[in-house]
């Protein structure tokens, strides 16, 4: 593997081996070599709480270098497209014919198998889903990996629960954005971006901070900062989130409201408009003012009504099943329990759209959006 910056090859007579500016690279004999670009970080590892600033950025670790893109599906479509925006060169791995593939090669790609693109890279980013990580990883990416490729990842997952292993000293790192693949490609197409998450395995070298935040530069996540964080964290907050709040609790609490609604003799649009709606009017106001905002901008009767009966619905006993999925994430057995049955989720979610809820909004959602139901699918490799 070469990183060509125009010089001449540090060991002459040997595979071509260039130092990358500002970052640490590792002759054959072990020796180091350190380059002369502006360094991001000013202590290895960063301290908790440090944040890296859009403007404190730059991508001077990544000239010179080839990314391949592994997975080309929402965030990794994200990823490639806002990285060759950057300039930055990018490949694609994708399995032979598939479908997100050919959308790679359409929207002028380089598209290799999985295991060309590995042997491609400089940086190496899994944007597979998680429960193909460690299949993948072990037959496909494991034995194509160069000597100095780094691996990157945009969720903790893999590298929490032990799914990938990388090896002793190879740098690894984690830029999570805050935004879902298709908001984090408007929003850098638009010149903005997305707050992110940064980390770094521990046996990474030290500067791999560095690769991680030019990285999260390029592909629009340091919009509001980059958040130093731990592959760890970043995985239980975020499943915990999830499963909690934003695509567990959330829902089953529309869904219980609409159905007490309809039982009691309320039309069902009204209780659509009510109870799912005015959803995102409400979270727009909390994105935006934060809650004592929220509170400050919403009539007093519903401020008053949502102080004093939200407590009523989130009680001792929702906190404790709270409490328990948490336990359940930290311990590993969420973790094992989807990678034993995540072939079940289509099936659930199934149900789930024959439901009430899911009925009457395809009877609303056209009526208030003009494009529905054409939202582009989510397709993964």
């Amino acid at each position: 593997m070469s990183f060509k910056t125009g010089k001449t090859p540090v060991f002459p007579g040997r595979r071509a081996i260039y130092p990358i500016r500002g970052f640490l690279s590792r002759n054959p004999d072990g020796a180091i070599l350190r380059s002369m670009v502006k360094k991001i970080f000013k202590q290895y590892p960063p301290p908790p709480g440090t944040v890296v600033e859009r403007d404190g950025a730059h991508l001077g670790f990544l000239e010179g270098r080839t990314v391949a893109v592994v997975g080309y599906g929402t965030m990794g479509s994200a990823h490639a497209q806002n990285l060759r925006r950057s300039g930055v060169k990018v490949v694609v791995g994708a399995r032979d014919g598939s479908v997100s593939g050919q959308r790679a090669s359409d929207r002028g790609f380089e598209v290799l198998s999985v295991a060309e693109a590995v042997a491609a890279g400089d940086v190496v980013m899994l944007m597979l889903p998680d429960e193909a990580m460690a299949p993948v990883f072990t037959r496909q990416i494991a034995p194509n990996l160069q000597p100095l490729a780094a691996l990157g990842f945009a969720h903790g997952f893999a590298v929490a629960f032990d799914q990938v292993k990388p090896d002793p000293g190879r740098s690894c790192f984690l830029v999570a954005p805050k935004g879902q693949g298709d908001m984090l490609a408007a929003a850098h197409a638009a010149g903005s971006g997305v707050p992110g998450l940064l980390a770094v395995t521990g046996d990474s070298p030290a500067e791999t901070w560095d690769l991680a935040a030019s990285y999260a530069l390029a592909v629009g996540c340091l919009t509001g900062g980059g958040f130093v964080t731990t592959f760890r964290a970043e995985c239980i907050s975020d499943q915990f989130g999830e499963q909690v709040v934003l695509c567990g609790g959330v829902i089953e609490l529309l869904k219980s409201a609409f159905d007490i609604m309809v039982a009691a003799g309320y039309d069902e649009t009204n209780a659509y408009f009510e109870c799912v709606h005015e959803l995102k009017l409400i979270t727009d106001l909390l994105h935006r003012q934060g809650i004592d905002g929220l509170r400050k901008r919403i009539s007093g009767t519903a401020a008053y009504g949502g102080l004093t009966r939200g407590p009523r619905v989130i009680d001792d006993r929702v906190r404790r099943n709270m409490k328990r999925i948490l336990d359940e994430i930290e311990n590993g057995d969420f973790a094992a329990e989807f990678l034993r049955n995540h072939r079940d989720t289509e099936k659930l979610a199934d149900e789930e759209a024959d439901g009430p809820l899911a009925r009457a909004g395809r009877k609303v959602l056209p009526r208030l959006h003009p494009d529905y139901p054409d939202y582009p699918d989510k397709t993964t490799d």
